[in-house]
């Protein structure tokens, strides 16, 4: 992956030499091509592998009792995510932008949330000052995939978190520029060394995960002419989310 740096002369070249532009787009095109024929064709010959290991499982529960038949199951499952989540890769940058509410969208995410939040015992919260509340409720996002981003936030907070700690989803506007969404937390903090490649594709640190959660979210926010930025101390990790009005 680039560093900013690289980022920002990589656009200056794309800017100013047409025949680059050209070249560098038509990579992008073929390399989403690549991800989408590959994921359709490993697909298919999953989808048959786990009918057959349910199959067998229905005619056969013994076969449960087989030493490695969970480790089969979860493998299998972990295929299925990993497909998902390169499909949601690929396809992170098309948006459909419509004005709605989005706070509306934000608490109806955290609804989801509330009965693990109160299985767990960590607080989970959304403040928003009056005044600012007018620049969310008709603010112009692609409702689904702006709901990916902060139910995947989210989530990974509730993996950092433990009983007593909080989530908390702070809104701002700073008109007439952009409005920003902050989501907090004092769980776990994250060491500075990975810090710097959190939004990499295939780049993880918990076990089970993908590595494409975050590197979706900061491209779904870069396709709404955005940033995503990240901070992290013992007493607080946030993630920021800044949308231009």
């Amino acid at each position: 992956m680039y560093t900013k740096e690289e980022e920002l002369q990589l656009q200056e070249l794309i800017k100013s030499n047409k025949e680059f532009a050209y070249f560098i787009n038509k990579s992008d095109e073929n390399c989403k091509l690549l991800i989408s024929h590959f994921s359709h064709e490993l697909r298919n010959p999953l989808t048959l592998i786990k009918s057959t290991v349910q199959l067998i499982e229905s005619n056969h529960p013994e076969a449960r009792d087989f030493k490695y038949w969970t480790q089969l199951n979860e493998d299998i499952n972990e295929l299925e995510v990993l497909l998902t989540d390169l499909s949601f890769y690929n396809n992170s940058e098309k948006i459909s932008i419509e004005k709605q509410d989005l706070l509306l969208l934000l608490n109806s995410v955290l609804s989801a949330f509330y009965p693990q939040a109160e299985q767990r015992g960590i607080h989970l919260s959304l403040t928003v000052d009056d005044n600012d509340k007018p620049y969310f409720t008709q603010f112009p996002h692609d409702r689904i995939k702006i709901k990916q981003v902060f139910t995947n936030l989210i989530r990974n907070a509730f993996d950092a978190t433990k009983a007593g700690n909080y989530i908390h989803i702070e809104c701002k506007a700073y008109s007439p520029t952009h409005i920003a969404i902050a989501v907090h937390n004092n769980g776990h903090m994250i060491p500075e060394d990975e810090i710097s490649t959190i939004f990499d594709p295939f780049v993880t640190y918990k076990a089970g995960g993908t590595g494409l959660g975050l590197a979706i979210s900061s491209r779904i926010i870069k396709a709404h002419e955005g940033t995503m930025k990240v901070s992290s101390t013992e007493e607080k990790t946030s993630f920021l989310i800044t949308l231009p009005l």
